[in-house]
């Protein structure tokens, strides 16, 4: 590495480090508006997010997208070709421990926020699964705080029969039209 990218890279590497150190305690930054971080450019967030993506790529996950960045400039890892990369990473631990020291670098809105369900939204989504239940789906869970249904530890975490899954969702869309956010699912796999 010669001295000028050396610089520009340390130069790069202090930018996003200054745009974390502008957190309150609660994690919000100072003054941050809807969009990505302006403390650091697209170029820097873009190159810190696929510093990460080779380093989960080091740590076994070979099918880690590459980062890229939405029309608003927060970064993402769009799935590819069916990959599951979110479901995959939380069977390597290892991984997210061994790049912790280059998430900790990500401005604090690097990513888009997610979207927050309001009480009466969370009511709809507990009937939507008390009908999904009633429909064919006996173990369908209720949602959690973030409006999404954990199939963790049921057995639909395997995969849903496509029929019984076409069958319910048809008699429940009545009650919730939205996304249908499913945390370890294996979707509507099986046959």
């Amino acid at each position: 590495m010669t001295r000028t990218t050396s610089t520009v890279f340390l130069t790069a590497l202090l930018a996003v480090g200054a745009g974390a150190a502008g957190c309150d305690p609660g994690g919000a930054a100072s003054g941050a508006s809807p969009s990505a971080s302006a403390s650091v450019s697209r170029q820097q967030l873009l190159a810190l997010g696929q510093e990460w993506v080779q380093c989960i790529r080091a740590h076994g996950l070979t099918r880690m997208p590459d980062a890229q960045l939405s029309q608003e400039g927060y970064l993402e890892f769009p799935p590819s070709g069916g990959y599951e990369w979110k479901r995959d990473l939380s069977n390597h631990p290892q991984a997210i421990d061994a790049c912790k020291s280059i998430e900790d670098r990500y401005p604090p809105n690097a990513f888009r926020p997610k979207e927050k369900f309001s009480a009466e939204d969370l009511r709809k989504l507990a009937d939507y699964a008390k009908c999904m239940r009633e429909h064919g789906l006996p173990e369908f869970p209720d949602p959690n705080a973030a409006g999404e249904f954990d199939f963790s530890g049921t057995p639909l975490e395997n995969g849903v029969p496509a029929q019984k899954k076409n069958t319910a969702e048809q008699a429940c869309r009545h009650i919730w039209d939205g996304d249908i956010r499913i945390k370890n699912g294996g979707g509507g796999g099986k046959k």
